[in-house]
Order: structure tokens, then sequence, then C-alpha cells
């Protein structure tokens, strides 16, 4: 395998390892708006560097933006810039724990021409102009298939265009291993992202071939054991039930039951819902609800038994039962059938469903299994895929270890199926860890952002062989090449097929095995999967739609850095990297993120001016000045002093939602203090706005609670569902009958329960207005 050694000026060292087919797509990206899509572990992080520098060196007063969906992956490429270029000095990461104010000042600072920010902060700061987007030649979008429908990657993309002034437009670049199977998806992407041309990879193209290392895909049928057949037939008799009385009806215009899909079902009770009048009940047309919601109930509850195991139907119907208000729910536990199911579940509590075993005997053979040196070897340069010149010698002379542990990454659909393999597996003997998102799911905290590095670190670092993943550890985290990924069901999605499997076989040969349960869903999702990935395929590289021609900057007059200013970079460079090994510091930290108390700020107006000031010549020795830790901790606090309203606003929010638990009796301000834990003079000025907007009342002296939990307020008890949250408002389902709009205006309970999917029960009014049903929610019971 010939390598490819590209030097630039603003490397950090002599030089990185490149790849031709890397350096060729570099060539065709300069300067037309590309989507670039490259298998996962083939390289798109060092396409966009090698972009970037390109634009850095040739225009020296350039600014350019990545973006990237998740702060973890965010990080992940201010790192990269960080370690690798000269331009340490000059990248930010931002984050919305930095006040507008200060992320004001820094999008208009000279200093820093490098930006790692979310969309949805980039968005909201366009969107209250304190970013000044003329300044940007490059902005790099990362996992581009998001941009479809109204992500946020849409919204920016159209804001930057919108400039009529065509020369301060700038050149677009998407990166992404999967963009979608569906022709019309990659042309929606293409047309959100004003896209020029698609520069397409496959691993079977001449020039990416030597690269590619081997990855086995296996299929293991796995056959139900007796109980839960007799589960799946107990639930298909059900269904059978409530989907032939639809038919019967001519609710649904198929003639067999085994033809209905779910999204038959979601049609009609759209359909449904959309033809109940509340002043005019129709009960037949309720009766036709009943049955089209049971009917999807029972056909997940099968789902669950055949392709999960029977722990996660168990939990289900637990939570459903204390869900009792549900009139869905009592009229499925009123059948005969269902408590047949709870009997046998109970019966055989204890028992692991097939596939459960199955997933210890694949980890534990695979554990036992021999590690060849070749691996151990390769895992020693699992880095960023930037390598300084370096010969396989080098590798070689490094002590491999010769109990080297194996790792494996285990992907389940559900956090419930996670925490039952995790246990199963740690309680015969296999160290593992769990790694999921982190919002709280039924009941369960999610795993902080801290907490999900932590555990990644411990994983890379060979502390447990075998990690649990949902989704989220399927598109861009740098988690390390791991041995053999393990799919729990197959999914029906390319894009996720392709971004599990990629997580094995990027520096040897990998492995997949993917678990199937007989005659369920789990063999439809893995044709449907198979299908994509061959559209997807063929999509990209046979695409029968022409993409338009943008007018934007012009880069034929190169502005160039000069020898001296390359100088200065380098000098500093080397002076931050000295200042970091002094101080003890992790350069891929970022200081102004962490919660730092520190009451100095005498030097706000000094160190506003330093971060904002404008070029000046090399020689210059304020210019040479680096900010030391101590700076960025005045800054944090200058943060949090320029954006008090704000903390307040959110110290509201916080009283509101704990009174809400509360009750009538309401709660002393003492324990308020205590909880929030933050100056009791926010929390006394959070009070008061309370007070003042007639949420709150003194019960006491010492004493406050909401004002809807001490009287009586007129009106009906409904149960609500939280359907979507868009601007402003909520799309709810009332009483299991009614789609209502719900305006911010007219809620009056805790904003923390707004919430897609939340269920639970108020006092509130309906009313019509402008043909459309709203909601008026006046208490939350």
């Amino acid at each position: 395998m010939v390598k490819n050694y590209f030097t630039h000026p603003l490397l950090r060292g002599e030089m990185i390892e490149y790849r031709q087919y890397q350096q060729d797509i570099v060539n065709r990206a300069l300067y037309k708006n590309s989507l670039i899509v490259i298998p996962t572990s083939l390289g798109k992080t060092i396409v966009a560097l090698l972009v970037c520098l390109d634009i850095l060196l040739n225009w020296k007063k350039s600014k350019i933006l990545i973006l990237a969906p998740t702060r973890p992956l965010v990080f992940q490429h201010f790192e990269l810039f960080k370690m690798n270029t000269l331009l340490s000095g000059q990248c930010v990461a931002l984050t919305g724990k930095i006040a507008p104010e200060i992320r004001k000042t820094i999008w208009k600072s000279s200093s820093i021409r490098v930006y790692f920010a979310t969309p949805e902060l980039v968005k909201n700061d366009i969107q209250d102009s304190i970013l000044k987007k003329d300044e940007f030649y490059l902005i790099v979008f990362d996992e581009a298939q998001r941009a479809v429908k109204d992500y946020s990657y849409t919204s920016i993309s159209k804001q930057f265009y919108k400039n009529s002034d065509h020369d301060k437009l700038p050149l677009v670049i998407g990166l992404s291993a999967s963009p979608g199977a569906k022709e019309e998806k990659i042309k929606e992407i293409c047309s959100n992202l004003f896209i020029e041309q698609i520069i397409a990879k496959s691993e079977r193209d001449d020039d990416v071939l030597p690269y590619v290392f081997e990855t086995h895909v296996e299929h293991c049928s796995i056959e139900m054991n007796d109980y839960h057949k007799d589960l799946s037939a107990l639930l298909n008799s059900m269904i059978y039930d409530n989907i032939n009385w639809l038919i019967n009806n001519r609710f649904i215009k198929k003639k067999k039951v085994e033809s209905v899909y779910r999204k038959d079902l979601l049609s009609l009770g759209d359909y449904i819902k959309s033809n109940l009048d509340p002043k005019n009940m129709n009960f037949f047309l309720l009766t036709a609800l009943k049955f089209q919601s049971l009917s999807l109930i029972l056909l997940y509850c099968r789902d669950l038994v055949e392709s999960q195991g029977s722990f996660t139907l168990k939990k289900f119907l637990d939570n459903a039962k204390e869900n009792s208000e549900s009139k869905t729910y009592q009229e499925l536990f009123l059948d005969s059938r269902i408590k047949e199911i709870i009997k046998i579940l109970k019966d055989h509590d204890n028992e692991p469903p097939p596939k459960l075993e199955k997933v210890l005997s694949v980890v534990s053979q695979f554990l036992d299994s021999r590690g060849d040196i070749k691996t151990a070897k390769d895992s020693l340069r699992d880095t960023d895929n930037v390598t300084t010149k370096q010969s396989d010698s080098d590798y070689e002379d490094k002590q491999i270890p010769t109990n080297y542990q194996k790792k494996i990454l285990i992907f389940s659909q559900y956090r419930d199926t996670l925490e039952e393999i995790t246990t199963f597996l740690n309680d015969n003997g296999i160290s593992c860890k769990g790694f999921y998102g982190q919002s709280n799911k039924n009941g369960q905290k999610g795993l902080t952002q801290d907490k999900q590095l932590s555990i990644l670190g411990d994983f890379r670092l060979g502390k447990f062989p075998v990690l649990v993943a949902t989704s989220v550890a399927e598109e861009g985290l740098n988690i390390p090449n791991v041995d053999l990924v393990l799919f729990y069901e197959p999914v029906p999605s390319e894009i996720r097929f392709i971004q599990r499997k990629g997580r094995t076989g990027r520096f040897s040969n990998g492995k997949v095995i993917i678990l199937i349960s007989e005659d369920s869903i789990d063999t439809k999702y893995l044709e449907i999967s198979k299908r994509r990935v061959n559209r997807m395929k063929s999509s990209l590289q046979n695409t029968n739609f022409t993409l338009e021609k943008y007018g934007k900057r012009a880069f034929e007059n190169p502005d160039k850095m000069l020898e001296s200013e390359l100088f200065f970079l380098y000098e500093k460079s080397k002076k931050c990297s000295e200042f970091v090994k002094e101080d003890n510091y992790n350069e891929s930290t970022n200081p102004i993120l962490d919660s730092i108390s520190s009451n100095s700020n005498k030097k706000i107006k000094g160190l506003m001016k330093r971060l904002s000031y404008r070029h000046r010549s090399s020689n210059d020795s304020e210019l040479s000045a680096s900010f030391t830790r101590k700076n960025l901790e005045d800054l944090y606090e200058i943060s949090l002093n320029l954006d008090r309203k704000k903390i307040v606003e959110r110290v509201q929010r916080q009283i509101h939602d704990l009174l809400g638990k509360a009750g009538k009796n309401g709660l002393e301000v003492s324990y308020l203090n205590e909880v929030v834990g933050l100056d009791q003079e926010i929390i006394r000025k959070a009070i008061e706005n309370l007070t003042k907007m007639k949420r709150t009342v003194w019960v006491n002296k010492n004493t406050i609670a909401l004002i809807e939990s001490v009287k009586f307020l007129p009106g009906h008890k409904y149960s609500i569902s939280i359907e979507k949250i868009v601007m402003g408002k909520a799309i709810v389902i009332v009483n299991e009958k009614w789609y209502a709009s719900l305006k911010h205006q007219d809620y009056f309970g805790p904003r923390a329960l707004l919430k897609k999917g939340n269920t639970f029960n108020i006092i509130g009014e309906m009313y019509r207005s402008a043909g459309i049903l709203h909601l008026i929610v006046k208490k939350i019971i």
C-alpha cells in the first residue's frame, strides 16, 4: 500500500498521512459546494481538514464554521484542529453555556478564525443577529444527512444564502457516510444545503479498495422457545380479533388481517380523529378508534416478545397498569388473554429469552478465542486518522500486550433491553457497561455528557471488553475500533445499518453478527435494510436529477498569509504547548465551559478588549500574549453576570416545577434556597417575578405555593398526551379522542411536562377558533 504524506504550513507536525482518494476529493471540492459521501472510517474529517487549511492559508481574513449535530462531535472536530494544526489559539468551540453577549464578542473577534458549534446554537445566533455571516468563507455540515425537513442545518444554510450579495456567500461542504436510500431524500439534502455536486466513494472503488478492511457480516437465526411462542400466539389472536372488526366494518379496505400494517392503522387513526366532533359524539367512530388503538398496542407487544424478549413485554404491561386512567389500557386488561399472558410471564420470570442466551454465547466464545497480534498492533494506531510520518517498525517496537483484550460493541434498540443485557452479562462474569442518551426515559435517568465520555474513555483503555449501546452510539461519536459489532436486532434504516456496521473494520478485519428471531419483525427489517442499502448505493452512482449552480464568493484572487504571520503562529503554538504542559491542563477541554466559581470580575473590559482586538503585526508583544486559565475563569464569571436575566428565568421555571409537584401545601423559601443552590438574591428575584405574574401566592410568611394549587378553578378534567412540540405551541391528544392546539399563553403548568410522549391529567377548557380546536390548561392534577 503506497503511503502519501501531505505537507502544509499550517500543520503542527511536519506532515500528515493521507490517502490519494482524499486528495482527489479535496481537489474536486475546491471551490464548489459539495456533498461528500465516504463510507464510515475512510476519513471524511481529513478531507474537511485539508479543505479548511487551503482556505485559511490562501485567504488570511477568512473564517470557517464547522457544524456537528451533538456536542461530543463538535469537540471531536475541535480537538482534531487543535492537536494537528498551528491554529489552536484561533479555534473556539461554542455551546449554550456561554452567554449570548460573550458569544457575540467571540463571533466578532478577528483573532478567532475557526468556529465549532451545534446547529441549534448557530441558528439562534443568526436569528438574534449576533453572528456576522459575511465573514465566513466556508461552512462544513457534518452528518449532512440530517439536512432535511425543519432540522437546523436547513435553516442555517438558507440564512447564509439569503444574502443578495453573491460575492459574500460561503463555500459549503456536506459530509455523510449514508445520506439515505431514496433519491428524493438525497435531492432534498442537496437543495437544502445548496449543493452543486455529489462526490461519492464506495468500498469497491479502485482507489479506495486498498484501504478497506474486510467486514464479515453473519446473520444468526434464533428460534423462539415454547413459552415465547405461547405469548406470541395469544397476542396474535388478540390482534386478529381487533383488526378483523375494523375490516368487517369497512374501516380498512384490505381483506386479510395479515396484510394490514402499522402504517394502515396510523392512517386510520388520523382519519377517525379528524372526523370526531366533541359536541356531537359518534360512538361508532369511537368504537373504531378503540379497536385501532388496541391493534397498535398489541402489534407493539408482539414485536417486543418476538424481537426483544419477554422481559420487555413484562415491563411494558407493568407501566401500562400504572397508567390505569387510560381507557385503552383499561380495555386491554379486561381481555382474559392478557391475564393469561401475565401469568405466563410470572411463571417464567427468571428464564432468559433465547436471544439473551445467544448474546452470552457469542460474547463468551469471541472473548475466549485467541486475539491475533495484527489486531492488537492495529489497536495502537486507533487515533483520529491523523498520524505523523512514522515507519511500521516504530509500531512493531511498541510492546504489544500478550493478554490483548478484544472489544465488542452490542447495539440495542431499547434501553430496557440494554439494561437487561448488561445485567445478564455482568451476572455471568463478563464486564460490560451501558451507553445511552442524556434524556430521562420511563423513570430512568440519562447519562450526562461527562459520564458518556468517561465510559468511552474506559472502554478505549480496555477497562471492560463489552459496551452495550443504543442508537446514540451509531452516529459520529469517537468510539474506538471494535473487533465485533453485535446487533441485538436488525434495523430497517439503511443509514443506521451502515453506521452500526462501520464501528468495526476500521483498522483491521472486523466482524458483524446480526441476531434474528425466526418468523418475526426481525426478518422483515433485515430485508428492508438490505434493499435500502443497495438502493442508496445505486442512487448515489446514478442520480437522475441535475443540481443547480449558485453564485457565491469568488476564490480567484488569494490574499495569502505572509511568512511572518505563519512564523508568529508557529511560535505561539509552541508557547501554548508549553503552557499546557506547565499548567497540567488537558488541551481537549475548554475552560470557558467548565463550571468555575470565581469572584474576580475586575478585568472585564480588558478581557473583552483582548478577545476582540484587531489584527496587528506579528512583533506586537500584546498580540502574542495567550489567554491564561485565570483569564478564562474570569471570562466565565463575566458570562454569568451578563446573562443574569437568563439565569433568573431558568430559576423561575425550576421553582415553578418544584411547586407544581408540592401541591397546595407549597414549599418553604429556605428549602428552595437549598435545592436550587444558587445565590439567594437570584432566587428572591425569581419568586418576586412569579408573584408579579400571579403564578404564586404566599401561604404564610415563609411558604409559597402555585396559585392554581390553593384556589378552586372552574373547568373539566381531561387526560392529555403531548403529540408534537412546535414553535409557540404543542399539539395534544385529549382523552385519546381529539387533536387540539395548546398555545403557550393557554398553558399554566410546569414547562418540564411539555415533552413529546408525556401523558398527564389536567383541569382545563376547550374552545374553537378559526375552525381549530384549542385547549386551555389551568391546572395539572
